[in-house]
Formats: structure tokens, sequence, C-alpha cells
């Protein structure tokens, strides 16, 4: 499992390649897939998804600004 941070730089990249019609929506999704991560929502200022962070559920929301919101406390998956 990739850190925090890596996880974060990787669907930065992935949501840049999304603003630049490079990727579709199921391009974003295949490519979270290979970090073992469930795709929720892409738009032009975020890209949010789910994952397993050791045994608990957590969700990750990107920003294009570079902010970052992470979610631990979920009771439902993804």
């Amino acid at each position: 499992m990739k850190t925090q941070a890596e996880i974060k730089t990787f669907a930065q990249i992935v949501h840049q390649y999304y603003l630049d019609d490079t990727f579709d929506k199921s391009d974003v999704e295949g490519w979270l897939g290979e970090l073992e991560c469930e795709f929720v929502e892409i738009t032009q200022h975020k890209v949010v998804f789910s994952y397993f962070d050791d045994w608990y559920p957590t969700r990750m929301t990107v920003y294009k600004s570079g902010r970052t919101k992470i979610e631990t406390d979920l009771d439902e998956f993804p």
C-alpha cells in the first residue's frame, strides 16, 4: 500500500490528465484502481476516491488547488 502522500501525488497527476482531456472518467477509475482505490467523483475542481488505510476505510478529496481533505470516520465504503 502506498503512503497518503504518494496516493495524493498520483491523484493530482490523474486529475491533471482529466483536465487536459487526456483521460475520461473511465480512465480515471482505472488508474485509481491501480492503487486499489475506489473512484467516487471527479469534477473540474476535485477528485474524490476511497481506499483502505491499514484496516480503516478512508476517503480522500484532492482539490485542483492542491488542498487535500482526508476523512476516516466513514459509515460506509466507498
